[in-house]
């Protein structure tokens, strides 16, 4: 079914001029003008900062380009406050950019990003089974295209009323990004050279660290109830270290009934392996070289550039090749008349993602299942000497098919995945000035791209695991391809008006209109039944019949008129309104239509006071209001197709129930705030208050059965979101030769559900393995992380039962806090000494929870050191109870002599197996951990050479730079593991299963001009 949409969205940089130039009065001060300066706003249109009366915060393009990355994104973190990034370990992963907070209990959340005129598509294609921890990749962020050294600045526009003329694209926030530009060049066509290449290493605070007491086993035995030859022999099925104690003693291990093993048919030691899962790691490497040329005279310029990028991660047989061609120009018809051009053309290939979540992941293999006699380095020369599946976890002496596991390298080599990404985005647009107060713009932008994803699973890897689009049956070996179109198209026209009435009155108006199209393809096929000849990967070799293609083809379009006036007096008071209608084909024709207006005003009090000390001081305010529609094929009930039953083709009906009397979602806002720069501009601070109410949000609620399905998409709901931003920026040092630069940004968003549908108290986000779900729970907080819990006494005690474990609740369904942080800070500071420079920055965040459900597993697989020890009466814990071992879990248990009332525990728990035989499991609550971190996040090295140095014409200056990035994770709470580590970008966070470790990222960059 085809399904129509729409959503407005217009960015102006070639129209930006006249606009800015009709706020600058030859009256302005340097106070007030030099120190605010210009910024880049909604529309792309350039405003003096001073007259905003909303919140801004500009990043230079040096500070997101420094710093060779395969996503720009990750050198935002702590730079803006109320900007969250949520960084990803994943190779090429989605990065999380939510900014004041979320606004939409189950839809988009993520901040719209728009360069040089071009609203950037940013989509997902993670599969649900994916974001939930299920298994599947992380095909990453698609803003990641931008090649960061073409940013020239980068405005975040954080509140609605900064963003009200984008419409509803921009209700969660805009970051605009401005490229650079080709200047008059007298001497000729300017060159600008970078080459990069970053060298990263595991931070081993974030992989497991094992316990090297015990081997391979679940019972406390690591060997089978009968002798081979003589001797013991590992049961090789168990995927756990709850096993005997390493004695040295020669036994038969699962090397010695491999064909080719260097130990075939010989008994080794039984000891911990000399060589752990650590080992499996490879040094990542990524190479960036970019070129670029520019120029320009009287009547044109020009700027073309290429960025090169060649990275590898730690685990092997990983690449990405990415290549970026960009180009824009501006020509001056006439006096009058002005042509604008953009494009920018991306192609990336990537090989071998890491697989993410519980299923097929060798990250969740290494976490929660591994036995830590298994010697990784014989893993590999196992799989290098015979390209099989030859795995410690084989089912037996005879039946060499894994149990449970795959060897990791035969998964890395043999079922890997690979995808390619091709980008094309531009603009052109005619600038045309009518008089010398009115200008006229058209302007046609486009973003699109194609993406195809393969994926593999090879004859004899582990059966169990699901994999392509028959779910219903076991898949011994298969191919799944899928490609996805993605295009927006923006045909914007755009008049405004700017005029000085007097010398204390100036005004600037604008009347414009969009048409937005945004077109959604995906065909998605797989094999069925496994492959017909083996490493033969293709749709045709299916040994049964392919299910048949899921494709999905849908647009939707957005027509849009907006207005906005600007009043300024005395460069003082400045009053800003702006009313936008939007009609989108998403919503019932009925209601198609929606209109949201906002206000905003400032005063520069610096202005009205005579203090030296003051160099400038405004307050502002702002209110504002946003209508959105939501994503396309929301209104009409239809049939899915499913897979064949033999070959009779089934069809399923939606089980969630489309809604053709939805209605526009809203959002208002509100914001105060103040900014000051004192004492010859040395200590500045930026302060705001905001609040977000987003209700009659769009979304599934449950219905009842009788209906057909289990849930129906309706108008319900208010997310409430409340917060400070505070940035601060001094100099306390500041000499001919020597400064001191530091800036803190600081914020605490906090979201709330206030309101939900009659007789609905919780939506649930997302459910995940472990009996954990993530979600929105009636006047709660959003992201509320559910589990089990311990069962307590009236004390709040944890009541331990008969056989010494905790007692546990029925029900997975209590709270144990949010995943949102209670507040992020970034610290920078950067210390100059004439060409060299010192720059280090501070990451914190403090609160939020997570859910490890690495932590879970492994308790009772015994592969952390927790699990070994002393315990109070000086015995091994893993000895049993009659030898002395267990643990007294702190906590009441039942006194004998007084039913109904609680003593202290005095019962002893047996550790000597799992805990998963003996079914003694903590609650899920003892898995969900503080979140916080502080990290050094960048430290760099900079010397710049300037042209003198050189004495050459040619060479117009220089710059080397060192470069860390993540170096320290100095205080974390979650063990093993990095808390900022997650599956996916979206709302689903506060949930681990087999995350990559994080990278330590050491770079060195050199950078000419000439």
């Amino acid at each position: 079914m085809k399904k129509i949409t729409s959503g407005v969205l217009i960015i102006v940089l070639s129209s930006s001029l006249a606009v800015a130039n009709a706020q600058q009065k030859k009256s302005d001060t340097v106070r007030t003008q030099d120190i605010e300066g210009v910024v880049v706003t909604a529309l792309g249109i350039k405003r003096e900062k001073k007259s905003l009366g909303y919140a801004t915060q500009e990043v230079k393009g040096d500070a997101v380009n420094k710093n060779p990355t395969t996503n720009f994104l990750n050198n935002l973190s702590g730079k803006v406050a109320g900007l969250e990034i949520k960084q990803s370990t994943n190779f090429g992963g989605s990065i999380n950019v939510v900014t004041r907070g979320y606004k939409s209990l189950l839809g988009d959340n993520q901040a719209l990003f728009v360069v040089d005129g071009v609203p950037i598509l940013n989509k997902n294609i993670n599969t649900a089974n994916q974001a939930t921890g299920g298994g599947g990749y992380d095909y990453g962020s698609s803003v990641a295209d931008i090649n960061p050294n073409d940013i020239e600045t980068l405005n975040v526009l954080k509140g609605a009323a900064a963003t009200a003329l984008y419409g509803s694209r921009a209700q969660n926030g805009a970051i605009i990004i401005t490229t650079k530009r080709g200047k008059k060049n007298k001497e000729g066509i300017g060159m600008e050279f970078s080459s990069s290449i970053t060298m990263s290493t595991i931070d081993r605070s974030t992989f497991p660290k094992y316990q090297t007491q015990y081997g391979q086993g679940y019972t406390g035995n690591s060997f089978s109830s009968a002798l081979y030859q003589g001797s013991p022999r590992v049961v090789f099925g168990n995927d756990a270290s709850y096993g005997s104690a390493y004695d040295g003693s020669m036994v038969w291990q699962y090397g010695a009934f491999i064909p080719g093993s260097p130990t075939e048919g010989q008994r080794t030691p039984w000891q911990m392996a000399k060589n752990g899962p650590i080992k499996f790691f490879n040094t990542g490497t990524n190479y960036v070289n970019t070129l670029s040329f520019s120029g320009g005279d009287d009547k044109s310029t020009y700027r073309l550039s290429y960025a090169n990028t060649d990275a590898t991660d730690i685990m092997p047989n990983s690449s990405l090749i990415k290549n970026n061609f960009s180009g824009n120009a501006s020509y001056k018809l006439t006096d009058k008349l002005t042509a604008n051009f953009y494009a920018n053309f991306v192609t990336q290939k990537t090989i071998g993602r890491n697989s993410t979540g519980y299923n097929d992941n060798i990250m969740t293999n290494f976490r929660q299942w591994w036995p830590t006699n298994v010697d990784i380095y014989d893993l590999r020369n196992l799989y290098m000497g015979s390209y099989k599946n030859y795995t410690w976890n084989m089912k037996g002496v005879t039946d060499l098919t894994p149990a449970f596991w795959d060897n990791p390298y035969f998964q890395r080599y043999q079922n890997y995945q690979n995808d390619s990404r091709d980008r094309f985005a531009g603009n052109f647009s005619l600038n045309y000035d009518v008089n010398k107060d009115i200008n006229l713009l058209f302007r046609m932008g486009r973003d699109g791209y194609t993406m195809t994803t393969e994926e593999r699973k090879a004859v004899g890897s582990y059966i169990g695991n699901d994999f392509g689009l028959n779910g219903t049956v076991d898949q011994p070996s298969g191919y799944a391809t899928s490609q996805y179109k993605f295009s927006e198209t923006n045909y914007d026209f755009i008049g405004t008006y700017k005029k000085n009435i007097t010398d204390d009155f100036n005004i600037n108006a604008l009347l414009g209109g969009n048409i937005n199209v945004q077109k959604v393809y995906s065909n998605q096929q797989s094999t069925s039944g496994g492959l017909y000849i083996p490493g033969i990967y293709t749709i045709a070799n299916s040994a049964s019949s392919p299910v048949r293609p899921l494709i999905s083809d849908i647009s939707k379009y957005v027509y849009g008129a907006f207005a906005q006036i600007s009043l300024g007096y005395k460069n003082t008071y400045y009053l800003e309104g702006t009313y936008r209608r939007d009609q989108s084909t998403a919503l019932p024709e009925n209601d198609a239509v929606y209109w949201y207006p906002s206000l905003s005003a400032s005063v520069v009090f610096s202005n009205l006071i005579n203090a030296k000390w003051l160099n400038f001081g405004k307050i502002r305010a702002a209110y504002a209001e946003v209508g959105s529609d939501t994503q396309a094929d929301q209104l009409l009930n239809r049939y899915f197709s499913q897979p064949s039953y033999g070959d009779i083709p089934v069809y399923a009906y939606n089980t969630t129930l489309r809604n053709f009397e939805l209605r526009s979602q809203s959002l208002k806002n509100i914001e105060f705030g103040i900014e000051t720069r004192m004492f010859k501009n040395r200590l500045g601070f930026d302060v705001a208050w905001f609040r977000n109410k987003a209700f009659d949000q769009i979304l599934p609620l449950p219905v009842s059965f009788a209906n057909g399905a289990i849930a129906k998409t309706q108008n319900a709901g208010e997310l409430t979101t409340k917060g400070f931003e505070v940035s601060i920026n001094a100099t306390p040092i500041k000499t001919s030769n020597f400064s001191w630069d530091l800036n803190l940004n600081w914020s605490n968003p906090w979201t709330k559900v206030t309101a939900l549908s009659p007789g609905i108290e919780n939506i649930t986000i997302g459910r995940s393995q472990g009996g954990v779900s993530i979600n929105a729970p009636l006047n709660g907080d959003y992201g509320s992380i559910w589990t089990s819990d311990y069962v307590r006494d009236s004390n709040g005690q944890p009541i331990v039962g008969a056989n010494g474990a905790y007692l546990v609740t029925d029900t997975p369904t209590y709270n144990q806090g949010s995943f949102q942080a209670k507040w992020t800070a970034g610290l920078s500071n950067t210390v100059t000494y004439k060409n060299l420079s010192l720059s280090f920055l501070i990451d914190w965040k403090k609160g939020g929870k997570v859910y490890s459900l690495d932590q879970f597993y492994g308790y009772g697989t015994g592969v952390y050191p927790d699990s070994v020890g002393i315990n109070d009466l000086g015995n091994p814990i893993r000895n049993t109870l009659a030898n002395g071992g267990g643990v007294i879990l702190p906590g009441v248990m039942q006194d004998p002599n007084n039913p109904g009332s609680y003593i202290p525990n005095t019962i002893r728990l047996d550790r000597s197996q799992s805990s998963q035989v003996l079914g003694t499991d903590l609650p899920g609550a003892a898995y969900v951990y503080d979140a916080s971190f502080i990290k050094l996040r960048e430290v760099s090295i900079t010397y710049r050479f300037d042209k003198d140095f050189f004495n050459s014409k040619f060479i117009q200056g220089m710059s080397v730079s060192l470069i860390g990035n993540n170096l320290w994770i100095m205080h974390k709470n979650l063990p093993y593991s990095d808390p900022e580590a997650g599956l996916s970008s979206g709302n689903i966070q506060g949930y681990q299963s087999g995350p990559m470790p994080a990278t330590r990222n050491i770079s060195f960059n050199v950078k000419v001009n000439f």
